[in-house]
């Protein structure tokens, strides 16, 4: 502690870190295959604020965004906690910086609920985890910055600052609360530190008692960490090699639907599910709730037309559907998961994915479109997203239609005789035709591997549209029942 450095040294080193900065940030907006999240923590008068405004002096602000989140607002209140951060994350070749980040919600309660810290402590530090080891992997470099000074310096910065009229400002009631909690500060930043320092995602404390001393050791560290992560990124590329999946043989176990009725018998049935949906969704009990709907299945399985029966049972205001198809050029430069933390639903409403987050294990698995290492860490990653919705009170429900290979190629050709849905099938589809086997192969997988007490699939045999359909209204009707029990 206490180390420091002499202006007329700093003023001497400095152009040449400067240039060492420029230079890395130029070349992460080059090499286009990651991003940086700078997370600063730290006492109050330590030099957070300082600091960013220094850096963002030293390097090109334009791709820097910077983000001091307050207290949850209703609208990050309406969703998981991270959802808020999700939606700040920096695309490939920019840089973030966080003031507090995705630690505040933790520092919070432990200094102001620190009973209630302790009890949630441990899911917190996994959840940080486990979102800093996804992002590393996916492209997003994670610093953290901790900036430290004794008690003792701190009282006489907030004296000297409170003392100058032009000054007073960068002073507020929470400074000096936090500042006459010192020990309580440096304890949950400690236990912060420890229970979050992992090697996709480590943290540097550093002494901000000394300015000069501050300022170079975080220029360093940030010029050291994007020139690791440039050498990563390298020699990633390299070796990068998608191939498709080798798809052993595995069966899945379908929910046959009611045996076949009569075309009134149907429509009588449709009715009283869409009835009992729509009232279950009108509860005042509700609004406390979401629902997600995650629809995957073979082409032709009829996942367009159930989810249709779903919605005829809606307020169309309450819901949203979202076709997924591959990633557009905004939607591949950040994170794979973002594009669906996007759509979460508020509490009161549903968010309806024709086709989902299984794509990475599905039809980018079984074309080879990403390499193995990335669809095999998405299993791990797909259950912790699904565990953030279930734990605030979204219900998660997924489907899987599945249909013969026989029905599928008569509803092909059905689809193409028939100028009004012959759009409904294409050159993919048939392509697809012939990884039928793997599909199902890889569906297996990822049914056996995702199946969770709070996420649970089904799996409908769809031959029968009709039957599917009303399969598909009785889950989603028992789905929002269990949650508002």
């Amino acid at each position: 502690m206490n180390a420091r450095v002499s202006k007329s040294r700093y003023e001497r080193l400095l152009p040449k870190l400067r240039n060492e900065l420029l230079d890395a940030q130029a070349r992460l907006r080059e090499d286009g295959s990651f991003a940086l999240a700078l997370i600063l923590t730290g006492v109050p008068a330590a030099g957070r604020s300082e600091t960013v405004n220094e850096l963002l002096e030293w390097l090109d602000p334009k791709h820097i965004s910077v983000h001091a989140l307050r207290a949850p607002d209703r609208e990050d209140r309406q969703r998981p906690p991270l959802w808020r951060y999700w939606r700040t994350l920096p695309a490939r070749g920019r840089m973030a910086f966080y003031f507090g980040g995705w630690y505040s919600e933790y520092l919070a309660l432990a200094l102001h609920s620190p009973g209630k810290a302790r009890r949630l402590s441990e899911r917190l530090f996994e959840r940080i985890r486990s979102l800093e080891t996804m992002l590393a992997a996916d492209g997003v470099r994670v610093v953290k910055l901790h900036l430290h000074t004794d008690a003792k310096t701190q009282r006489k910065r907030l004296a000297r600052l409170s003392a100058d009229q032009l000054t007073r400002w960068r002073t507020t009631r929470e400074d000096r609360w936090l500042a006459r909690h010192y020990k309580q500060v440096a304890r949950a930043s400690a236990r912060v530190v420890k229970a979050t320092d992992q090697a996709a995602a480590p943290w540097h404390v550093i002494d901000g008692t000394d300015e000069e001393h501050r300022l170079l050791t975080v220029g360093r560290v940030l010029r050291d960490e994007l020139r690791k992560t440039l050498r990563q990124a390298s020699a990633k590329k390299k070796a990068r090699s998608p191939r498709r999946s080798s798809n052993r043989r595995a069966s899945l176990s379908l929910t046959a639907p009611a045996t076949a009725q009569t075309d009134e018998e149907y429509e009588i049935a449709l009715a009283k599910l869409q009835g009992r949906l729509a009232s279950l969704t009108r509860r005042t009990r509700f609004g406390r709730h979401a629902l997600v709907l995650a629809f995957e299945g073979l082409d032709a399985a009829g996942q367009g037309g159930a989810i249709r029966r779903i919605t005829h049972a809606l307020d169309a205001r309450q819901y949203q559907v979202i076709p997924v198809v591959a990633p557009t050029a905004e939607e591949s430069s950040y994170p794979y998961l973002w594009r669906f933390w996007r759509y979460v639903p508020e509490l009161g409403s549903i968010t309806i994915y024709d086709r989902s987050w299984y794509g990475r294990v599905l039809v980018e698995r079984v074309r080879g479109l990403t390499p193995e290492a990335d669809w095999r860490r998405a299993f791990a990653e797909i259950r912790e997203f699904e565990l953030e919705l279930t734990e605030h009170g979204v219900a998660v429900a997924k489907f899987w239609l599945d249909v013969s290979k026989e029905e599928q190629l008569e509803r092909f050709r059905a689809r193409e005789a028939d100028s009004l849905r012959r759009f409904k099938v294409d050159k993919e589809d048939w392509a697809n035709r012939r990884y039928y086997d793997a599909y199902r192969s890889a569906a297996a997988e990822m049914i056996k591997r995702t199946d969770a007490e709070s996420a649970r699939w089904t799996l409908i045999a769809a031959d029968d549209k009709k039957m599917a359909r009303l399969a598909v209204l009785k889950t989603v009707c028992e789905a929002v029942e269990r949650a508002l029990d």
